[in-house]
């Protein structure tokens, strides 16, 4: 038995008079191995594996360049929670007084919906590029051919 008797954890505490004994050891062993066991199993205190995907690649940006088509899909490397496109130094959206429609090069999509001009589908992202627009209407323009977007994925 140790003469200053325990360590803030509870473990055996000896001067050098003392005779240590095996079972002391052993208490202090099972008493290490409980804590630590219960520390590791924590996951307030730890992160998962998936959690530090979230944090080291939560969100995954990119660009393309728009074709000029109907529609473009853009595979993105998952399927993400939310994305937004828009056009690369453009404004999101802005009126054409000559034609009299709203140009719109920004939108959203998530699993659940999303605005007009972008689909997702699992990890794929498509945009859509209007063929016309009735005056007082919108045009979306997210494939505008020559036009470089950029896209942001969220996991």
């Amino acid at each position: 038995m140790p003469t200053n008797n325990k360590t803030s954890l509870g473990l055996n505490s000896w001067v050098g008079t003392d005779k240590p004994m095996r079972g002391d050891f052993v208490a202090d062993n099972a008493l290490l191995d409980s804590l630590l066991s219960a520390h590791f199993a924590d996951a307030q205190k730890h992160l998962s594996a998936d959690d530090r995907v979230l944090l080291t690649q939560g969100i995954v940006s990119g660009q393309y360049t728009g074709n000029g088509a109907g529609s473009q899909d853009i595979v993105l490397p998952f399927s993400p929670k939310l994305v937004l496109v828009f056009g690369w130094h453009k404004p999101p959206c802005a009126y054409n007084p000559t034609a009299g429609y709203n140009e719109c090069r920004f939108a959203a999509a998530t699993p659940s919906g999303e605005t007009d001009g972008v689909f997702l589908d699992g990890a794929t992202l498509s945009v859509c590029q209007s063929t016309g627009a009735q005056p007082g209407g919108t045009f979306y323009s997210l494939n505008e051919n020559g036009t470089t977007y950029v896209y942001a994925a969220f996991r």
